[in-house]
Order: structure tokens, then C-alpha cells, then sequence
């Protein structure tokens, strides 16, 4: 599994939340049409797909998941936002530095787990999954 950096996963969720699928992704860098993907936002710098796309590493990166380099707080909140749609306060509790209660099925699970950078344990419990920082 390949290990892209938080603003590369941002570039990836942002396009994703918005309707994009992998496939989408992949044919507009293919054909170098990424500034379209400044309609999503404005801010995010969607060249890291072209570099993706040119070391041969972003339909993999779409397709098989990636490993986040190291990830935040608020970089993990906003790419459970972004990913699953899930907000703070209302689909789960971050307090302390950890997310508790968060519902995801089992391959979200799965794929949560994968993402998470090495600062992160992740936990599957009966009321949901937890998030402690590691250490």
C-alpha cells in the first residue's frame, strides 16, 4: 500500500465527496484536464494526482488504498468527513484527542484502518470504532 501525504488525501477525498469516482480521477489527469477539478475547490492543489500519475503510482493509490504519512487531529476528522460523510459531534465523539462511536460497515473499517498513519491505533468495538493517538 502505497503512502501519499494529508494534502494528497485531501485532493483525493475532496473529488471523491464531489461525485468523482477512481475512474474519473484517473481519465482527467490521463487527458490533463485537472484544472477542472477546481470547480471542487479552489484551494486544494490537484497536481499531486499528476505526479501520482506519472511515477505510475495513482490507480493503485485509487484503486488499493493508501497509508496517510502521518495525520493530524484535524486532518483525521476532516478526512472522515470527507470519506464518510461522518461529522463530529453527530456521528461520533472526538474528546481527548480520540474518536469514540464512530459507525462505519466493515469494509469502511477496513479501509479506515489501512489509511491511518503510524500516530493512530485504531480499534473496532461494539459500540463503534475508536481512534486513540498511539503512544
Amino acid at each position: 500500500m502505497q503512502s501519499i501525504t494529508l494534502a494528497e488525501a485531501y485532493a483525493i477525498e475532496s473529488l471523491r465527496s464531489n461525485g468523482y469516482s477512481s475512474t474519473d480521477i484517473i481519465e482527467k489527469v490521463k487527458n490533463g484536464k485537472t484544472e477542472d477539478f477546481k470547480s471542487v475547490s479552489r484551494n486544494t492543489d490537484y497536481s499531486a494526482l499528476e505526479e501520482m500519475h506519472a511515477s505510475g503510482n495513482l490507480e493503485s493509490i485509487l484503486n488499493e488504498g493508501y497509508k496517510v504519512k502521518f495525520l493530524t487531529e484535524n486532518g483525521l476528522k476532516n478526512l472522515i468527513r470527507m470519506k464518510y460523510g461522518k461529522e463530529d459531534g453527530l456521528d461520533y465523539i472526538y474528546d481527548n484527542n480520540q474518536v469514540t462511536g464512530l459507525q462505519l460497515d466493515e469494509e469502511e473499517q477496513q479501509d479506515l484502518k489501512n489509511m491511518l498513519s503510524q500516530n493512530w491505533v485504531f480499534q473496532a468495538e461494539e459500540n463503534g470504532v475508536s481512534i486513540t493517538p498511539a503512544g
